[in-house]
């Protein structure tokens, strides 16, 4: 699918939109780490809510732009994908299939990665995993020992930085639609799928309301599937009502893009297979690819700024708990709340320590390492800019997930006036690199060379973590004192106080 290309307007206007998008990252920056910070101060009883919250803050800060497929079971969503990359690479049948959420990324050769409950990774050229492990049982339920499906596609709208996500269909177990809640919170964009053959009811369209719109989803483009069963004039009339159904959704799509197109999926995917531009044509498909490579060049750019809707309402909604939060304690008895103060504090210092321990422990598992990393890192060996890697992609995750557990452990040495441990630190091994000179490595070599330093870098970080728990935990563990004065009293409020005005102000720089 060939990219167009777009011109700016002058020097003045880029420099200006730089600026913005500039002062655009930091807010959100801000408003990423404050939250972070906020829903440690949070009761147990909000555990779903801080979930989300992190998430959120997750998704945040990856550079891909993710579109995800959405609509019921059996309309078509698998064969939409399939045409659209070219080829059947993901599961269709005439039931509802898609037991999992797949996730389509570029890579050089087609490949899929099975990630399992019991954190034992499966991977293979192909996508015949996608059969035996993305499908439903013969009960249409997902399979519980599935945590995640990979399929990595060598097609050029992939390569820009896209990601596609087929969904399992809504409307057939309560549990798959839980998870399809979850994911498309994490979509920067959305095709809806409608089946032409069943007209949207205002039952529907209200449902669809709050699946999207209430979300804060409005990056939505309809697609309509099947018109090509119908005879002419009934599909002008199936047509017209949809587009009062598309409009009256109020998507934010750029100029140009609509919010609606008809594309016939299955023999969009037969023309692509026999390599039929005519019948593709006819199918609607082009028109569809070309609004979505729109979409790409204009949001892919900006793709954090674009999320920051979604963090908003989380932001005010945590604001509110902790306001309650902290209307109680200052309503409790003087001493009991001195008490309980400091409590709080030490719990939020260990929560938030474990909580930063396990998402560093989860990055450094050897399967998410390989996951994210074996590809590119492997390319890097190949091209002789092994260490340029090391330093411009590994070490900045690992420098970013150390900060994060250590601000903790700093936290917590001024709490409990306790002295900061030796910090986190790791021998990169960067030598056998820079020794190898101008070897030449073949992909198999290159492959298992990354493959090699991956695992003994992930058991040697876990091993360091480890060690570095056990010394912080004797800090975070130091019994409580009560607080003999009011003045140390305020001191321990001040933390609860701080996130909530560091939260208000950031709420008013984004209205």
């Amino acid at each position: 699918m060939p990219m167009p290309l777009r011109m700016g307007t002058g020097s003045v206007r880029m420099d200006a939109n730089s600026r913005l998008r500039r002062v655009q990252t930091q807010s959100l920056s801000s408003l990423v780490d404050t939250l972070r910070k906020a829903v440690g101060l949070l009761d147990a009883s909000h555990a779903g809510l801080k979930a989300m919250v992190l998430r959120q803050c997750d998704r945040i800060a990856q550079p891909t732009l993710r579109i995800t497929v959405f609509g019921p079971f059996n309309y078509g969503k698998s064969t939409l994908l399939n045409a659209l990359l070219g080829e059947k690479t993901l599961p269709i049948d005439l039931v509802p299939t898609t037991g999992a959420v797949i996730t389509v990324s570029y890579g050089a050769t087609l490949a899929s990665r099975i990630s399992q409950a019991d954190g034992t990774p499966l991977e293979a050229p192909g996508t015949d995993l996608l059969k035996r492990y993305a499908i439903l049982d013969d009960q249409r339920h997902m399979r519980q020992d599935v945590t995640a499906v990979a399929v990595q596609c060598p097609h050029p709208f992939l390569q820009s930085g896209v990601e596609l996500v087929d969904l399992p269909g809504t409307d057939d177990h309560a549990i798959q639609n839980e998870l399809v809640h979850t994911q498309l919170l994490e979509a920067d964009a959305v095709i809806q799928l409608l089946d032409g053959r069943k007209l949207m009811t205002l039952t529907e369209r209200e449902h669809l309301r709050d699946w999207l719109l209430e979300r804060k989803i409005t990056t939505v483009i309809f697609v309509v599937n099947f018109l090509n069963l119908m005879e002419s004039e009934e599909r002008q009339q199936v047509l017209h009502r949809l587009r009062f159904v598309a409009q009256d959704f109020r998507a934010t799509l750029p100029d140009g893009v609509s919010n609606l197109y008809a594309v016939d999926a299955l023999p969009a995917l037969r023309a692509r297979l026999k390599g039929n531009m005519a019948a593709a044509t006819q199918s609607g498909l082009p028109a569809l690819e070309s609004a979505l490579q729109t979409l790409v060049q204009e949001r892919l750019p900006q793709v954090k700024n674009h999320r920051l809707p979604r963090l908003l309402p989380l932001a005010a909604q945590v604001q509110q708990i902790l306001q309650q939060q902290l209307t109680t304690l200052e309503a409790s008895p003087l001493l009991d709340r001195q008490v309980e103060i400091k409590q709080r504090v030490k719990v939020l210092l260990q929560t938030g320590f474990q909580q930063t321990v396990d998402e560093f422990q989860d990055w450094l598992r050897l399967d998410n390492l390989l996951n994210q990393y074996q590809s590119s890192f492997a390319m890097a060996i190949r091209a002789g800019t092994a260490v340029q890697w090391l330093e411009g992609t590994l070490q900045p995750g690992w420098k970013q997930k150390k900060r994060a557990v250590t601000e903790w452990v700093y936290k917590a040495c001024d709490f409990f006036e306790q002295p900061r441990p030796v910090d986190l630190w790791i021998d990169w091994h960067k030598s056998k690199f820079s020794q190898s000179g101008n070897t030449k490595f073949s992909l198999e070599a290159s492959n298992e060379a990354a493959h090699t330093y991956l695992t003994r870098f992930s058991e040697t970080a876990l091993e360091v973590l480890d060690n570095y728990k056990i010394t912080a935990n004797r800090i975070l563990k130091t019994p409580i004192v009560a607080p003999s004065s009011q003045t140390q009293q305020n001191g321990q409020r001040l933390l609860l106080e701080n996130i909530l005005a560091d939260l208000q102000q950031l709420q008013l720089e984004n209205d």
